[in-house]
């Protein structure tokens, strides 16, 4: 009586598993995206099988991913650690047959998706060299008045990537919606 209350309170972690499986998932997670956690998503990718080189630009962009959700993410918790908010996001890699695919999602504030998706839109369609300039651009431009960060995440991801990044967003409510972030990196490169 006991195991079947609490297999109806919880999820299947049997469909979990085959759902991580069947979407050729590697490594995913859920929480608050702290140092200790990159650290450990970093360790991790150090000893997958393939080249050092394709290793440190995956965990380069899963950094890229998480300050975004730092950053961004409507949803934090203190961090008793870092005595300082944290955001939470969920992170996750896998692969097709010809990309490595990290994803990303986290709650934002609706007021900041439609400049978010103009910003995606407007880098993607940059050439290389238009990218170059603008990264350059950026870098050097002054640091932007009440918001985090150096704002070149989406530069990093196509730069490093070598692929556009997509963005889809869920409109969760009047002030919510979430914000899910899917980078592709070429196998054979």
């Amino acid at each position: 009586m006991q195991l079947e209350e609490t297999q109806r309170e919880f999820f299947s972690l049997k469909t979990f598993k085959e759902q991580l499986g069947a979407h050729r998932l590697s490594l995913s997670f859920q929480g608050m995206f702290s140092q200790d956690v990159l650290s450990l998503i970093g360790h991790t990718l150090k000893n997958a099988p393939d080249s050092r080189i394709l290793s440190k630009r995956l965990f380069g962009l899963v950094v890229e991913m998480a300050q975004n959700i730092h950053h961004y993410s409507a949803e934090k918790v203190f961090s008793e650690k870092e005595q300082r908010d944290i955001g939470i996001g969920v992170v996750a890699i896998g692969e097709s047959e010809e990309h490595h695919i990290i994803c990303s999602g986290n709650y934002v504030e609706n007021n900041v998706v439609e400049p978010m998706i103009e910003r995606a839109n407007y880098i993607n369609q940059l050439s290389p060299e238009e990218l170059k300039q603008f990264y350059k651009e950026q870098r050097r431009a002054p640091q932007r008045k009440n918001k985090p960060g150096a704002n070149l995440g989406f530069i990093e991801m196509v730069r490093k990537s070598v692929n556009p990044i997509d963005v889809r967003v869920e409109q969760v409510d009047d002030k919510l919606s979430f914000f899910t972030l899917t980078v592709r990196v070429n196998k054979n490169i």
